[in-house]
């Protein structure tokens, strides 16, 4: 992307160019041979012309003035394109890091209930053996505790993973080069945004790099229309050339002169057709020639008219007139679908904010019921399976919050991206 910006400054560099005359250091060198009347006798001689040239636009029906905005909108849309691929980077390492952190929560509180858990099967093969529950109580009690391994055991696996993720997408050895810290404890609340769905949708019409982008192009295919037309109007150039010049007999030392040319140019597309006409005048101080005839002053006028030599002109026509309705047609749609991406995800963030709310009290129930019941359970008023069924269910509701959380992110972080704006 960053090329781009270069390779587009350096087209706007040449456009700017493009305005000024051009000027060109001249040397033209001859030989040949010549003879007078009916003599059979020839004379070699040398000619040589020296000296600056300057060709400079006049008048261009605005093509040049097009040509520098088609690549000045150019190098916008590679700015945004540049500003676009950095904010996907962004999102990405928000994602990695965002799934790194909630499961990373998630693994250490369901170690904490597998430790828990572990405890009470443990006590439940004791009570077995004592007699005190049936051989049905303890496989219960085994399936809950392989239900809590494979909970423990599946948010290890995508904590890994999420791990070496976040390292690759950050480009880092390991996670100790990221400075960033994961609390221990699961978060009490999920923070709110504080804008509606109407003011996203407002920011995405403004902002979305997907908008602007569409928007430049739209102002490309304008100008490249203009550009086009400005072919069937007239061209003027002027065409100077001043210097030295001369030529004599090889037997005689060759002595330069002042010399100077002025033309001016016109070209002109006819729809099709080209006009080009040429009115120049040379002039030569007289000085010792080959050609007593020699002229010294020059004036002439050439007109061309070609037939049919630029259809081309019908076929950029049309052709800029389709991308220009094209473009057209993509904003549309690129309007469209980000209006509809934004409720999707506004929606989504709407109900993993709910769930995530309301498993985060459901846990600070559950935590509440499982301490009451641990006091009951060393009373023997409650059944130790009955504890270890409701420790099943806590761990259940930690990786439920923990999805919602991370969802509740994730749609948070597809918002920014989307409407160009920190919305917490």
């Amino acid at each position: 992307a960053q090329e781009q910006i270069e390779l587009s400054q350096s087209r706007v560099t040449s456009s700017i160019r493009s305005f000024f005359p051009q000027i060109m250091l001249q040397r033209r060198f001859s030989k040949g041979k010549t003879k007078f009347g009916a003599s059979v006798d020839e004379e070699e001689y040398n000619s040589e012309e020296l000296g600056v040239r300057v060709i400079q636009a006049i008048y261009e029906g605005g093509g040049t003035r097009g040509g520098y905005k088609y690549n000045r909108l150019m190098m916008d849309a590679a700015k945004y394109n540049f500003t676009k691929t950095k904010e996907e980077l962004y999102t990405k390492v928000k994602l990695a890091y965002y799934e790194y952190l909630t499961l990373k929560m998630e693994y250490l509180a369901l170690s904490r209930a597998y430790e828990k858990v572990e405890k009470l099967y443990l006590k439940t093969q004791v009570e077995y053996k004592a007699r005190a529950i049936s051989e049905l109580d303890l496989m219960e009690s085994k399936t809950f505790r392989d239900k809590v391994t494979n909970l423990l055991n599946a948010s290890r696996v995508n904590l890994d993973f999420a791990t070496k993720k976040l390292v690759e997408i950050v480009g880092v050895y390991g996670l100790e080069d990221i400075p960033a810290t994961v609390s221990a404890e699961l978060p009490t609340d999920v923070p709110e945004i504080s804008f509606t769905l109407q003011d996203c949708v407002s920011f995405v019409q403004t902002n979305n790099l997907d908008v602007k982008i569409a928007k430049i192009q739209i102002e490309m295919a304008d100008t490249k229309i203009k550009i086009n037309r400005a072919k069937v109007l007239p061209k003027l150039y002027l065409d100077g050339f001043y210097g030295r010049s001369g030529e004599a007999f090889t037997t005689i030392p060759l002595e330069l002169t002042a010399s100077w040319n002025i033309s001016a140019k016109m070209s002109w597309g006819l729809w099709g057709n080209s006009l080009n006409a040429t009115y120049s005048t040379d002039k030569t101080e007289p000085t010792t020639i080959v050609d007593a005839s020699k002229r010294v002053e020059t004036t002439t006028l050439d007109i061309q008219l070609s037939i049919l030599d630029d259809l081309q002109y019908f076929v950029d026509a049309k052709e800029s007139s389709i991308g220009k309705k094209q473009t057209i047609s993509e904003l549309i749609d690129i309007l469209k679908n980000s209006r509809l991406s934004v409720e999707k995800t506004y929606n989504e963030y709407l109900i993993s904010l709910n769930n995530a709310k309301t498993l985060r009290q459901e846990i600070t129930l559950k935590e509440r019921k499982l301490a009451l019941m641990q006091k009951r359970n060393d009373l023997y008023e409650v059944p130790t399976v009955s504890l270890m069924e409701e420790s099943w269910q806590y761990a259940e509701a930690i990786s439920s919050f923990t999805r919602a959380a991370y969802t509740n992110h994730a749609s948070v972080t597809e918002l920014e991206r989307l409407t160009l704006m920190s919305l917490r």
